[in-house]
């Protein structure tokens, strides 16, 4: 968990010392708008691997196998993703204005794809660890390249800040192309490699749906600040959304830590008493400190404090009923009621959009009551169904 809240603290960090070092608005939100359009992407290109891998491991007789040929799916699958992200960005060069924007977004994709499944991967081999040094690696990369054209006083790029990322995407590139060519790569085990693909989409596409409908509905602001809201009311949103990450990098820490746990308990109508108050204290530790630290950033850089800081508030307490909300999703991919999952980002969505239409407000604000409205009403609903499914906390 210190390395994980190592690794995370300095990705939380990038984007702020960027605007912090270089004074620049729109760069700032340039680098938080590639954050948000690969966060609402990466669930659609995943495939289901990284969460049906702990289902198929739970109810696997031969660990070591399902472990193998989940590592030689996903490396063809990196390698298709790679070969359609060069060829979006060869299509953009020779086709349109050039825009660097698909470099970034690309490099972002293969990187975060790489990244959550070796999260999966190394902590079903107890190696949690392995997983956050290759993210640190890269990190600590573009925080040095940052640090450096700072002090020599050079122009700011966003290769910077990408620039960690995009080693490892080619690195790790041709390490699958080594791999899938040079290893085992007999029919049999191409066989049990298509199998693997329909059997994770056939398991997976309801949760595909839904991250990719609910991290829509928490960065939809983001997508839109370069268009839809002033420069002031971008930085404003991405600021206190970049501070609620340190409630979300809580919430994953303490997830990758104890999801195998999650997963491996017999009995799947349990909630460990012992598991979840642990992450709600946690948890709960995390919202108290960013709520302190938001409020004395905004108190010291703006005029019009009651509105910036019930905006605040909005967006704070989504980010920690999203992740309660996530924690408890958990269960039902546990006894392999993943639709449930889509009802409820349905459900979710049908909220959000109904608040946008409905509200004549500023744009920011009415995000901000659509974004928490829709996850506190998505979590009342959720906690309804485990409670009707008679889970016990225990």
């Amino acid at each position: 968990m210190a390395l994980s809240y190592l690794d995370k603290a300095i990705v939380f960090l990038l984007p702020l010392l960027v605007f912090q070092l270089f004074k620049d608005q729109k760069i700032y939100i340039s680098i938080e708008y590639i954050y948000s359009i690969t966060t609402v992407v990466i669930p659609l290109i995943d495939l289901g691997l990284s969460g049906y891998f702990f289902y198929a491991y739970r109810n696997s007789d031969d660990k070591e196998f399902t472990v193998n040929i989940f590592v030689k799916s996903f490396q063809r699958l990196y390698i298709i993703v790679c070969f359609i992200g060069l060829g979006l960005i060869a299509l953009n060069y020779f086709s349109f204005e050039f825009e660097s924007f698909i470099v970034f977004i690309v490099s972002r994709l293969l990187f975060v794809l790489a990244t959550v499944f070796f999260a999966s991967y190394y902590r079903l081999t107890n190696r949690p660890e392995k997983a956050v040094y290759i993210t640190l690696a890269s990190n600590i990369i573009s925080l040095s390249f940052l640090f450096g054209y700072f002090f020599l006083s050079l122009e700011f790029s966003l290769w910077l800040i990408f620039i960690g990322q995009i080693l490892f995407s080619i690195i790790y590139f041709f390490k699958c192309i080594i791999d899938v060519l040079l290893k085992n790569n007999t029919k049999s085990y191409q066989e049990q490699i298509k199998k693997i693909f329909l059997k994770a989409l056939l398991f997976s596409w309801p949760s595909i749906m839904q991250v990719f409908i609910m991290m829509f509905i928490t960065n939809f602001g983001k997508i839109n600040v370069l268009t839809k809201m002033s420069l002031d009311d971008g930085v404003l949103l991405s600021l206190v959304q970049r501070f609620s990450m340190v409630i979300f990098l809580t919430h994953s820490s303490i997830w990758a830590f104890v999801l195998k746990d999650l997963y491996v308990e017999k009995n799947v109508l349990i909630i460990r008493r012992n598991l979840l108050y642990k992450y709600l204290a946690f948890l709960t530790l995390a919202l108290s400190f960013v709520i302190f630290v938001t409020e004395i950033y905004l108190a010291n850089n703006y005029n019009d404090l009651f509105r910036v800081s019930y905006i605040s508030i909005l967006i704070i307490g989504q980010t920690f009923l999203a992740c309660v909300y996530a924690y408890l999703e958990v269960h039902y991919g546990r006894e392999n009621k993943n639709i449930i999952k889509l009802y409820l980002a349905l459900f979710s969505a049908f909220v959000f959009l109904f608040i946008l239409i409905v509200l004549d407000m500023n744009f920011l604000e009415k995000i901000s009551i659509a974004m928490f409205v829709s996850t506190f009403l998505s979590l009342l609903v959720s906690i309804f169904i485990l409670y009707k499914r008679n889970y016990k906390i225990a």
